[in-house]
């Protein structure tokens, strides 16, 4: 096992994924959404997270979106409610939060990684397309319910 899949089984591993035991597919999965396009770029190698983000944007707006009708209000107000939830800016924020070590795991191109840490360090959009990405695999793999669950538990 490579130190770049140990750090993404660690992840996975804990709270708000709690997935172990991942299979050879679930893995893979999971590495793409990981994988930021400059690491493609820079090692010639693994498949970017941009499919994924985008599956995994659109769940999240549906949860986000679902959320925001059951609250009730007006159009504009459940507008509101959804993209306080939904902006980059917040999902980053709501990952840091919580604790969610994304940015460890996550496999970037050295204009991302902290020279003397060796440690990725990404922006926000960055951190929020990858969890997005998270949730386009978690949607993929688990379906729904699943994907619903893990949305709530990191935006709520």
């Amino acid at each position: 096992m490579t130190s770049e899949e140990a750090r993404m089984r660690e992840l996975l591993a804990s709270p708000p994924f709690s997935k172990r035991d991942l299979t050879s597919e679930e893995a893979g999965i999971f590495m793409e959404a990981l994988t930021h396009d400059s690491y493609v770029s820079e090692k010639g190698e693994g498949v970017p997270y941009e499919r994924l983000e985008f599956l995994g944007d659109a769940v999240t707006e549906l949860v986000a979106s679902e959320y925001a009708y059951r609250l009730g209000g007006d159009e504009g107000e459940m507008t509101d409610t959804k993209q306080s939830l939904v902006a980059n800016r917040c999902i980053s924020a709501a990952v840091l939060r919580k604790g969610i070590r994304i940015d460890p795991a996550a496999r970037v191109g050295n204009g991302h990684i902290d020279k003397r840490t060796k440690i990725p360090v990404l922006e926000e959009n960055m951190r929020a397309d990858i969890f997005e990405a998270i949730v386009g695999a978690f949607y993929l793999m688990y379906g729904l319910e699943e994907a619903r669950r893990l949305v709530l538990a990191v935006l709520l």
